[in-house]
């Protein structure tokens, strides 16, 4: 009977969230932004162009959601009418996670959420053991990236001759991608038995994520100007990803910006002058991101700190010894699978934790 109760209240709760959607609107906003995307002369503008396209997709796969709601209500109604048991279980399923993804979507209404971001990974103190920490952590981000179908480009690899990652800036393009992955800025720590110390001493490692939007310059009153003269180029071989032409000349860059130290590496091309190009674009984020972190409206939508990552509070632990255990410290969520989690990029549940929180 209890049973019953709680799916009779999941249909009505699903119903009263389909009313929240304005279905004339809906197709109202599609006609206009289609009618706007048949002009010719829009593709003059490719920024323009490209906005339109992103706003139809999201609109079309709103209404699309929305009506998926309402199919998978009406059909657990009739499954529960026909006291149809193995239907009501299968559809009641998906109609609650049809019902959570809609629900989470106010989780994402940051200013940059629906923007590209600019992932960085910074292996911190602990030699050996932090660098391959840090190679851990990005290849449980690459599988988590790849979950979400989103795309992914290595622009910066950093390696030492022991294996591992110095540092990491993976470039990532898909919907929602800041918003998800913004909440995983900060510092990561690892405690375990450490594979490259005969001893076979516990090991603690840290690493520190930092996350960016992409195009940050563009919701900049005026733009960035950057003088030369505070610019100091570096150039060097590609090292790791890359193939073997870029990885025998000196394709890779790095521009430091001198009054404020930030810099951005690039080694995603086979050419220098296109890496060259990438760096200024990456550097010119990182300034944008640094001004708009001053004003009040902006100051929120950043996450995470320049610290040194061997100290200050972590935002998650990862201990793999003398127990299996991953916990984030800011949500209280925790798993002792600690394989889905490393190997297979299953994160999402951590990061709807922290939204959750309103952290």
């Amino acid at each position: 009977m209890q049973m019953q109760t709680d799916f009779q209240q999941l249909i009505d709760s699903s119903k009263k969230l389909f009313e929240t959607f304005d279905v004339k609107k809906n197709e109202e906003e599609i006609k206009i932004l289609e009618f706007e995307l048949s002009d010719p002369e829009i593709w003059n503008n490719n920024q323009k162009a490209t906005e339109l396209n992103q706003n139809l997709a999201e609109k079309k796969s709103k209404k699309e959601q929305f009506e998926n709601l309402k199919e998978k209500t009406e059909n657990l109604e009739i499954a529960l009418e026909l006291k149809e048991e193995s239907q009501i279980e299968t559809i009641s399923k998906k109609l609650q996670k049809i019902k959570d993804e809609i629900e989470n979507e106010k989780f994402l209404s940051g200013k940059f959420d629906k923007k590209n971001a600019i992932l960085y990974i910074y292996s911190g103190a602990g030699g050996v053991d932090a660098m391959d920490w840090a190679a851990m952590l990005l290849s449980m981000y690459e599988s988590f990236c790849q979950k979400q179908n989103w795309q992914t480009s290595l622009i910066q690899l950093s390696s030492s001759e022991e294996g591992g990652v110095k540092s990491a800036t993976l470039e990532i393009m898909g919907k929602n991608v800041y918003g998800f992955l913004k909440e995983e800025a900060g510092v990561h720590r690892l405690v375990r038995i450490s594979p490259f110390n005969s001893g076979g001493t516990r090991e603690t490692s840290f690493a520190m994520v930092e996350v960016l939007p992409e195009g940050l310059d563009e919701s900049m009153d005026s733009k960035i100007e950057l003088d030369e003269k505070d610019l100091k180029w570096d150039y060097f071989m590609s090292s790791g990803k890359g193939g073997q032409s870029v990885n025998t000349t000196y394709s890779a860059v790095r521009v430091t910006h001198l009054p404020t130290k930030l810099s951005a590496t690039c080694q995603k091309e086979r050419s220098q002058l296109q890496n060259k190009n990438l760096a200024i674009k990456y550097l010119t984020n990182k300034l944008a991101a640094l001004e708009l972190q001053k004003q009040q409206e902006f100051k929120q939508e950043f996450k995470g700190d320049l610290q040194d990552n061997s100290w200050g509070s972590q935002i998650r632990n990862y201990i793999l010894h003398p127990y299996k255990l991953i916990k984030d410290t800011r949500s209280g969520w925790e798993t002792s699978d600690v394989d889905k989690i490393l190997e297979e990029g299953d994160i999402l549940d951590i990061i709807w934790s922290v939204k959750r929180k309103g952290l």
